[in-house]
């Protein structure tokens, strides 16, 4: 994981901002999240004050939280969190 992802994940539950090029980062590292779900052996929980911001229960992952920070700055019909949460449960990574 990588640190940019946590402090731009900490930025936007401060501002809820984040230029398209942060985004496209957040894309990018949540794209091989998914690609490589199989190769992950545990995830690494945000502190719960971020979690709470975005919504998410206590002791969520980072990548869950970068998976919310984009359902909500770049909404989808389908939403990233819950395809990212049934990987998590389909891969016991919780």
């Amino acid at each position: 994981m990588s640190l940019e992802l946590t402090e731009l994940i900490k930025d936007f539950t401060a501002t809820k901002l984040l230029s398209k090029v942060e985004l496209d980062f957040l894309e990018s590292e949540l794209w091989e999240t998914f690609e490589h779900i199989d190769e992950i052996t545990y995830l690494t929980s945000a502190p719960v004050n971020i979690s709470k911001e975005l919504k998410l229960k206590d002791g969520s992952s980072w990548q869950l939280c970068c998976a919310a920070v984009l359902d909500t700055a770049r909404p989808q019909k389908n939403s990233r969190s819950e395809k990212l949460r049934k990987l998590i449960e389909e891969f016991s990574l919780q």
